[in-house]
């Protein structure tokens, strides 16, 4: 009989503990309920504006915004190529292949950065890493993609 009570009053004070908690949250206008997941970065939108700088070969502007959607969005393939691209274009080719690098551990078989960073490789003289970044496009998506051919192009320019 005993144990029945403790067990009865360790089930009304645990009832008790949470209510009270439930009423200071509610009190303090927080949402007692769990929330819902925050709603992941749709990471086209945010590249939008930096992907118009590039076209119009504002590599500068386009590297200033891209540095703040990589803070919105860190660990992202996509922005760590452009941010590549960006720093390529003007002429900063250690940062560039930083950039490159990290998209690549992150997305080994990312076409954009592929082609990038052996067009980075082309410009720093090192045409076997170039062949070997133009393997792997063609492993990835053949002789036709365009950044297979673009890469192609860049290295038989240097030949």
């Amino acid at each position: 009989m005993r144990k029945q009570r403790i067990i009865t009053t360790l089930i009304c004070a645990t009832l008790l503990f949470g209510q009270a908690q439930f009423s200071a949250q509610a009190a303090d206008g927080d949402n007692p309920a769990p929330s819902a997941p925050k709603a992941t970065k749709n990471v086209d939108v945010e590249l939008e504006k930096s992907r118009a700088l590039i076209a119009s070969k504002k590599y500068k502007e386009a590297l200033t915004e891209l540095k703040k959607v990589n803070k919105s969005i860190p660990n992202n393939a996509d922005v760590n190529n452009l941010l590549g691209f960006a720093s390529r274009k003007l002429g900063q080719y250690k940062e560039a292949g930083t950039y490159y690098t990290k998209a690549l551990k992150i997305k080994p078989n990312h076409l954009g950065a592929l082609e990038y960073q052996g067009e980075l490789f082309v410009l720093t003289k090192n045409i076997a890493k170039a062949k070997a970044n133009l393997a792997k496009l063609k492993k990835a998506c053949g002789t036709s993609c365009s950044e297979y051919l673009d890469l192609k192009k860049s290295i038989d320019a240097k030949k």
